[in-house]
Formats: structure tokens, sequence, C-alpha cells
């Protein structure tokens, strides 16, 4: 196979396992603590672990993202982690769009 076909596809493939990493890692947990606080009608409660992975979300990508990195790297496999790397900085950056809008005003939060 072609060697830059074959570094495409496991950039590809990483970006994959980045995407599907941040939807378990961030997701899962957030859904787990909406689950148990919320008792009837009212508004949506999440726990404390939730609520503060929330807050400060790229600090929680930072917490799984680094190790996964790390652990590529030292496998060999370069093009999974550097596929990682990109569905990191898109993270960030969706992140950073999200915090700028919520505090310009732009969009509302709950009300």
């Amino acid at each position: 196979m072609n060697k830059k076909l074959s570094t495409g596809i496991q950039v590809a493939l990483g970006f994959l396992l980045g995407i599907v990493l941040n939807a378990v890692v961030w997701a899962g947990p957030t859904v787990i603590g909406v689950l148990p606080w919320n008792h009837g009608s009212g508004p949506i409660r999440l726990d404390p672990v939730s609520f503060y992975g929330l807050i400060f979300i790229g600090v929680s990508q930072l917490i799984w993202q680094v190790p996964v990195i790390l652990i590529l790297r030292r496998k060999q496999h370069k093009g999974l982690a550097l596929g990682v790397i990109l569905a990191a900085s898109l993270t960030a950056l969706l992140n950073a769009t999200c915090w700028g809008l919520m505090w310009s005003g732009k969009i509302k939060i709950g009300g």
C-alpha cells in the first residue's frame, strides 16, 4: 500500500478515535450525572463532578487527551496520535467559540 495513503488512513482513524473518546468521556458522565439529581419536574440539575466537568471542559478534555496521545506515540502510532491531536484541537476551537459567544451575550444558557 502507498505510504501516504496508509498514513492518511491512520490520521483519519485517529481523528475518529478522538471524536469517539470525546463523546464517551464527556457525554457519558454528564448523562449519568444528570439522572440521579433530577426528581420530577423543574430545572435539570447536574451532580457537582459533571457540573465542574462542563464548566472546565477544556481541562477535563486534557485529562484524557494527553495520556492517549503519549501512549500512541510511545507505541509508534504517530498517525493515530496526529488524528487524536486534530480532534483535540477541533474540540478546543469549538469550546473557545462557545465560551466566547456566551460571554459576549450572543447566546444565553437557561434563560
